[in-house]
């Protein structure tokens, strides 16, 4: 059964500093979520294995983002816990979906497990994900740098965009990340130089495989205060059109 568009799950452990992520992660789902998507986040304690397993069969999401610590061959939810590895069952329910883990070294030997079980796209990272922790989760442009970059690829996707798009604008977004802290506002921070050279590593070492053409949530034509559809204005034209040549016949 293919999974459904416009639906989307995102595991956000929030212990062992996955907090880093997730929390950003979750601002942007909030900043950028469109009318007619089913979004699902599992937060915290939420984030466990069972419950992972059980939402992607009751929802059957077109895009799973898991945010966990992994290897080359496993990705973990919260508190390490593992959700799957190379091997178990558990990687054909990736089947039909995007799938994007930001999960140390998953390219390696999970990420292509994942594609062969039939996932529609990968992304991840075939080395360690690196990101800073000078300052407290998601408090300073420093610590949310890293995960902006990262997470460009979902935020691209919620706005309507295809997989080979949003992979574009997650690298474009890495570029623009790096230039603030090398020649922009930021490069007066005391660890300018560091935060440059994690943005550079994670780039680096970051992975797609997939369908580019891929769009797993297409913006729905729907009325949206001050963004109307030009198509239904014109309808409207249309039928006001009518009534007011009717009027006219009649009197």
């Amino acid at each position: 059964m293919s999974a459904l568009a416009n639906t989307f799950l995102f595991v956000e452990p929030r212990q062992h500093y996955l907090e880093y992520g997730t929390l950003v992660l979750h601002d942007l789902i909030a900043a950028n979520r469109q009318a007619g998507q089913n979004i699902t986040e599992l937060i915290g304690t939420d984030a466990n294995a069972a419950k992972v397993k059980e939402t992607l069969l009751s929802l059957n999401p077109m895009v799973f983002t898991l945010t966990g610590h992994g290897n080359g061959s496993c990705t973990s939810v919260e508190c390490t816990e593992l959700l799957m590895c190379v091997g178990d069952a558990a990687v054909q329910l990736m089947k039909n979906r995007v799938v994007h883990l930001n999960s140390c070294l998953t390219g390696q030997e999970l990420g292509p497990a994942i594609m062969t079980a039939g996932a529609l796209a990968y992304v991840g990272s075939n080395e360690s994900f690196w990101f800073y922790v000078g300052d407290a989760a998601n408090t300073t442009r420093a610590v949310q740098s890293p995960f902006l970059a990262e997470y460009q690829f979902d935020v691209s996707i919620l706005r309507g965009k295809t997989v080979g798009e949003a992979r574009a604008d997650m690298l474009q977004k890495s570029e623009e990340e790096l230039t603030y802290w090398v020649e922009g506002d930021g490069k007066m921070h005391a660890d300018a130089g560091e935060l440059a050279r994690i943005l550079s590593i994670n780039k680096a070492i970051s992975t797609f495989a997939g369908s580019p053409g891929t769009k797993p949530s297409p913006i729905p034509t729907v009325l949206v205060a001050g963004n109307t559809p030009w198509i239904l204005i014109g309808v409207g034209g249309l039928v006001a059109f009518l009534i007011i040549r009717e009027l006219k016949r009649k009197s």
